[in-house]
């Protein structure tokens, strides 16, 4: 680089007195960097660092996945499907006992609330990033799977007579995105990460949604 280049991309000094000035101009570089990093970089290992987990050779983790994003994307996907899984499991569980669709909910809730304390890296990936840009152009967002999953949960409840003031979907958003928000209340240093908070919430957020439900 010569004297000429390093003068250009220098940055001119602010004026004195103005110090506040460029303190926030170090913050909103921060912020850009940060956005920057988070798309480029959406799984915060390598390659390397996962097959030393495993105790495999580095080569072995291309015969699975040509890159890092292929890799993440991966990820996510397992990470959807579990969580349905655990769902799943949860609302049969729940029917085994001879609940009604609306504590069904209750319990298919509850477990994915379970899934985002027990899987929060996963749980990162999953929602931090979007997961369809790992793959090939046009593959399906693998959070849908998810949508569904809540989405038959609330048809559930329509199906024994239970009627949504704002409709099915508005429901299943609401519900989706209430749980997903105390949950990352939960993990910052704003809650005391009992986990017994999460199963509290979850009671009140269904006991609210059924309450307004009309029959």
């Amino acid at each position: 680089m010569n004297e000429d280049t390093a003068t250009d991309t220098t940055r001119r000094r602010n004026p004195r007195g103005q110090g506040d000035r460029l303190r926030a101009e170090i913050l909103a570089a921060v912020a850009r960097l940060l956005d920057r990093k988070l798309t480029e970089n959406p799984l915060p290992v390598s390659l390397r660092e996962v097959a030393r987990e495993v105790g495999i050779a580095a080569q072995s983790m291309y015969l699975h996945f040509a890159d890092k994003d292929q890799l993440a994307r991966a990820v996510a996907e397992d990470g959807y499907q579990r969580v349905v899984a655990a769902m799943r499991e949860a609302d049969a569980q729940a029917a085994d006992h001879g609940a009604d669709a609306g504590e069904r909910l209750r319990a298919q809730a509850n477990a994915f609330c379970t899934f985002a304390r027990t899987e929060r890296g996963v749980i990162r990936l999953m929602f931090g990033h979007n997961a369809s840009s790992f793959g090939e152009p046009g593959q399906t967002h693998p959070a849908r799977l998810l949508w569904q999953q809540w989405l038959d949960a609330i048809h559930a409840c329509e199906e024994e007579g239970l009627r949504w003031p704002d409709g099915a979907e508005q429901t299943a958003i609401l519900l989706w995105s209430a749980l997903f928000g105390r949950f990352a209340l939960w993990t910052s240093t704003f809650g005391r990460h009992d986990a017994q908070e999460l199963t509290t919430f979850v009671d009140r957020t269904v006991d609210t949604l059924l309450r307004d439900a009309h029959r």
